[in-house]
């Protein structure tokens, strides 16, 4: 095999392997927002009830579970569908520190390390997205 033959074939690996990293992660996005959708109340209630210990007001809390169903949901979508990755990504990212600070202030240190591993994966791809070849976004780029 050849020096361009290696090369090649390195690259399609890299891009294949971005493609199965976005994918899988906006699966988990969206997923996540399915479950919770048709208990969104529910969500809500909940998770305003885990933070009363804390310094943030149960409104807050109760109106940012809504945001983070829905963010969940349209970060997923354009993740698997690969338009506007590094714009998903970077919303991703953000919404990771959120629930971080969440965490910390319950003191849910196993969270916080689950959340840190997303934002490994996170930070792979955008590090990484000169490989984003399979998506809408290269449909885009073409043009």
């Amino acid at each position: 095999m050849d020096t361009a033959q290696i090369d090649s074939t390195t690259l399609r690996d890299r891009r294949m392997g971005f493609a199965i990293l976005r994918i899988i992660l906006g699966i988990n996005m969206l997923g996540r927002s399915m479950v919770r959708i048709p208990e969104l109340n529910e969500f809500a209630s909940g998770m305003a009830g885990n933070f009363a210990d804390t310094i943030l007001p149960a409104p807050f809390v109760h109106v940012y579970a809504f945001v983070i169903v829905f963010a969940e949901a349209v970060i997923g979508v354009l993740l698997i569908a690969g338009w506007k990755t590094r714009w998903a990504l970077l919303t991703m990212g953000i919404l990771l520190a959120t629930l971080t600070f969440g965490m910390l202030l319950q003191q849910n240190f196993g969270t916080v390390a689950n959340i840190l591993i997303y934002t490994i994966a996170v930070a792979f791809l955008l590090f990484n997205t000169r490989y984003d070849y399979f998506g809408v976004d290269r449909g885009f780029r073409v043009r």
